[in-house]
């Protein structure tokens, strides 16, 4: 997502990525690109092999966060993984 890291716009976010089965691969809160990014490493907390290589694939996320208004918007899609 655009601008993610600016807490300005987005001043939290939750960011969560599945597989294809549905399995949480990776979870964070506050991404911001730098420290908390997703690199195509398995971090779900259901993972069986932790910090390995996910293959190539479709993924699934959910993006959650609050405005600093207080609107609490989600965003979803899908992402391709290649190695």
């Amino acid at each position: 997502m655009e601008h993610i890291e600016d807490t300005s716009c987005y001043p939290t976010n939750k960011v969560e990525i599945y597989n294809r089965w549905g399995v949480l691969v990776y979870e964070t809160k506050n991404y911001d690109n730098s420290t908390h990014r997703f690199e195509g490493l398995s971090e779900g907390r259901t993972t069986v092999s932790q910090s390995e290589k996910l293959p190539t694939g479709t993924y699934f996320f959910v993006i959650d966060w609050t405005t600093t208004t207080g609107e609490k918007i989600i965003k979803d899609g899908y992402l391709y993984l290649t190695r």
